[in-house]
């Protein structure tokens, strides 16, 4: 395998072929099959048109023909930064038909990331944008990290006059080449299914992103079992409202809805009313997305909403962080759709609510592991005994899509991988008698105040039922006395909003929690902000609180 990666012990892989689970194709054929399959359907809507799987296929051949013309081969890695556009998929399936691996990162990632993951990758090509804003520009950008990293040669840009040395998307897709001729050169540069197809990124909101290889193999397997559970057909027209390259649009949604036949809508504009444009105009039937996204489409005033036809949406399907039961009901009847959640991780389990589930099994869970063979554990932090149904633990998976190791992380492997496989995934989870999964927290999201261990999610949850808080996130921020406190940041609704006292009774009084959860600090905040993907981001929220402690350096200053 790949220098760096951690293959699967032969004895689970010789056991995930003979299921049938491993296949032995490469994503690049089952590319090919889908075109077949497919040829005249549609394969991407965007801005109201629609591009089928043989014009998809054409522009993917075109790219991948001029990568193996300027010498690129099999495993060489791709740095990806476009936005969610259709010539990203192009280029994610000329990928596939070289044998090239993208890095799975974000067109917000700037040189911590992207420096890193191109040294530590080697990575060969690095695809941008053409134009940028005011404060960056893709290219110069994309220069300098070739400049600084020795494996780097290509950069490839989008839309726009290119610089000396960067390579035009533009016109390799408007060349005039013979298809066929190129199609048999490509046929071969096939390579190994046992070998990673693409590297996607941990979803952390701190330190620098580990990278996750995910083999042909693994990644197809997860993406026919997502479209199972979530019953993809030709019909369905399904919108990611997250950056492409992510894992839960990327497996779930792009190669999901291909594996079935349908269309993927595309969109770069996550503004909320742009996302109800796209809806509108593609037709689409359901949408992918996150609380926060969720928040603004209700946040929108109704003559907004009342100008654009949704008739056709039928589901939304959501994950990354809870969301209280009220504003789950609130969007099902606004928007006239069903909802389904999610629960998983770049590093292989997924699991769903099912279209025919029941409504309180959509609203109060994430669903079951969308594979048979998916194996989980709900244990106990501290003796890592199995816990009882229905209690809380941490979650551990594996299966054959789950990782068995981060690229060229030995020791982060050997914390997170159990001598049995098992990956840990750091997630506190309940399962109940049907094996559905319910998130409960980060394990690691806890705060220890004086030897009391409080789950900072569970408090959030109380919080936002405060009439006049819109949404919360609970920190800890740093006491000399009790080591740590607690401190929580609310977007209050419009209006006069709560005071901590208020705040403090109504968790006390109504919600019944304990006395040593209850918020001792209240800051109210606009917004809360978000990682790239969409989830909150509360490494900023724990160092403003501790900065104005320091500022203000009264009681409990460190």
């Amino acid at each position: 395998m790949l220098e760096g990666c951690v293959p699967w012990p032969e004895e689970d892989a010789e056991r995930y072929k003979r299921a049938g689970y491993w296949r032995g194709l490469t994503l690049g054929e089952h590319l090919d099959s889908w075109v077949r399959q497919y040829s005249g359907r549609p394969a991407l809507a965007y801005r109201g048109e629609e591009i089928s799987y043989r014009q998809m296929d054409e522009c993917a051949t075109r790219l991948a023909y001029r990568m193996s013309k300027v010498g690129m081969q099999p495993y060489d890695r791709v740095i990806m930064q476009l936005f969610n556009v259709p010539e990203l998929v192009y280029f994610v399936y000329a990928c596939a038909k070289i044998g090239a691996i993208p890095i799975c990162s974000l067109p917000t990632h700037r040189w911590s990331e992207i420096g890193y993951l191109a040294g530590d990758a080697r990575a060969r090509a690095h695809v941008v944008p053409a134009a940028g804003t005011k404060d960056f520009d893709p290219q110069a950008f994309a220069e300098e990290v070739r400049t600084a990293t020795p494996s780097m040669e290509f950069v490839f840009a989008l839309g726009g006059p290119v610089q000396p040395g960067v390579i035009s998307i533009d016109e390799v897709l408007s060349e005039e080449i013979d298809l066929e001729q190129a199609r048999a050169d490509l046929s071969g540069y096939r390579p190994d299914p046992m070998e990673p197809g693409l590297f996607q990124l941990s979803g952390g909101t701190t330190g620098t992103p580990k990278m996750i290889p995910r083999t042909h193999n693994d990644y197809i397997y997860n993406a026919e079992c997502a479209a199972d559970a979530m019953e993809f057909d030709v019909h369905s027209r399904i919108l990611p409202m997250l950056p492409l390259m992510h894992n839960f649009p990327l497996v779930n949604v792009l190669f999901a809805v291909h594996a079935r036949g349908g269309a993927v809508v595309l969109t770069e504009l996550f503004d909320a009313e742009e996302i109800l444009k796209a809806l509108a105009e593609n037709r689409a039937t359901g949408l992918g997305t996150v609380p926060a996204i969720m928040h603004r489409l209700l946040d929108l005033p109704e003559d907004t909403r009342a100008k654009y036809d949704l008739s056709s949406l039928k589901n939304v399907y959501w994950g990354g962080n809870p969301l209280e039961r009220e504003i789950q009901l609130r969007f099902r009847e606004t928007f006239r759709c069903d909802t389904d959640q999610t629960y998983g991780m770049a590093e292989g389990l997924i699991c769903w609510t099912r279209p025919g589930d029941s409504l309180e099994v959509k609203l109060t869970t994430q669903g079951r592991p969308v594979s048979s063979a998916d194996e989980v554990r709900v244990v106990d932090v501290n003796t890592e005994a199995d816990v009882p149904v229905g209690e809380v633990g941490e979650c551990w998976t594996r299966g054959p899509y789950t990782l068995r190791g981060y690229f060229r992380s030995p020791g982060r492997n050997s914390e997170v991988i159990t001598a049995e496989g098992f990956y840990k995934t750091g997630d506190l989870v309940r399962r109940d008698a049907q094996g559905n999964i319910t998130y409960v927290g980060r394990l690691k999201d806890c705060i220890s105040r004086g030897g009391e261990k409080i789950n900072a999610e569970e408090v959030e949850g109380y919080v936002v039922k405060h009439p006049m808080v819109k949404e919360a996130a609970v920190v800890a921020m740093p006491d000399k006395v009790m080591g740590e406190r607690v401190c929580v940041f609310v977007v209050p609704e419009p209006g006069i909003p709560a005071t901590l006292e208020e705040l403090n009774r109504f968790l006390l009084n109504d919600q019944r929690i304990a006395k040593y959860k209850l918020p001792e600090r209240m800051e109210l905040i606009d917004e809360l902000p978000v990682t790239k993907v969409g989830k909150f981001e509360k490494k900023s929220l724990r160092e403003k609180i501790a900065d104005i402690l320091r500022k203000e350096r009264g009681p409990g200053c460190v």
